[in-house]
């Protein structure tokens, strides 16, 4: 007989919906142990089948190895999802296995933490993805990290100099004004072509001399080159110090930033 006792401490031991264990109980005959190998089984039928589902929420972990700084995108369908407590839970574990483990890329992570993302899966009934693993190696500097209250944006910069107040500030620049370069010159030249192209447009229908047009250009990718390097955007605590006059002797080595979606 499956009672309701033999149901409650399925459910306790797996994580799974009542109903699900009372159907692995019944086909296993109450045998508790079988009953979790059928539950383990049939867990991975499920999660796989909703891998195809769309993922726009989610949260993002941040955390440190002994190598290095990482990043990790989580998306799940809903923001329900996100503020589960067995979700948060699992971004823990999560955050554990990263720490103690050498990953190399999303993927790699993906592959070698697959279990508990389908047990996942199957507990919240919602396709949960890991869409995104940075990582900062520790080597030659400082890494220094800001996570958001609501877990949706993060950054990792990587300094020359050991200062944890002026660290954590430029994280949180970074977080905040997502810049495309530490300096002018190492904005992506494929983005600039773009941007070129877009101001070129903007003046081909005025009426003015061609140099005047190409002053106006010219003026445009130097706003954009400078709102979009690190080290020349305004400080957001002081917007009177540029970063680069914040940081004085320091030096910025390197960033990664994220934020669920983008």
């Amino acid at each position: 007989m499956i009672t309701a006792q033999l149901v409650k401490e399925l459910r306790e031991r797996t994580g799974i919906s009542m109903m699900d264990c009372k159907s692995a109980l019944q086909e296993t005959n109450g045998d508790v142990e079988q009953a979790i190998e059928v539950l383990r089984k049939k867990s991975i039928i499920k999660a796989e089948k909703k891998s195809g589902r769309t993922t726009n929420e989610g949260s993002l972990v941040v955390g440190d190895a002994e190598s290095n700084s990482f990043l990790v995108e989580v998306k799940t369908e809903t923001d329900f999802a996100a503020k589960d407590q067995d979700f948060r839970e699992f971004l823990e574990e999560l955050k554990a296995f990263c720490s103690k483990n050498n990953i190399d890329s999303s993927d790699d992570l993906n592959a070698k933490f697959k279990q508990p993302l389908l047990n996942i899966i199957q507990k919240i009934g919602e396709n949960i993805v890991i869409s995104n693993y940075l990582s900062i190696d520790k080597s030659d500097g400082f890494n220094f990290s800001y996570l958001h209250t609501d877990a949706k944006l993060a950054s990792i910069v990587k300094m020359k100099a050991n200062d944890e107040a002026i660290g954590k500030d430029i994280a949180m620049q970074i977080a905040a004004n997502n810049p495309l370069g530490i300096s002018e010159d190492k904005i992506d030249q494929n983005i600039l072509a773009k941007e070129y192209e877009i101001a070129k447009a903007t003046t081909e229908n005025e009426n003015k001399p061609d140099d005047i047009k190409q002053k106006i250009i010219d003026g445009k990718i130097r706003k954009f080159k400078s709102e979009n390097s690190l080290l020349e955007q305004d400080f957001i605590k002081n917007p009177e110090l540029k970063v680069k006059d914040l940081i004085k002797d320091n030096e910025i080595l390197a960033f990664v930033r994220l934020r669920i979606g983008e």
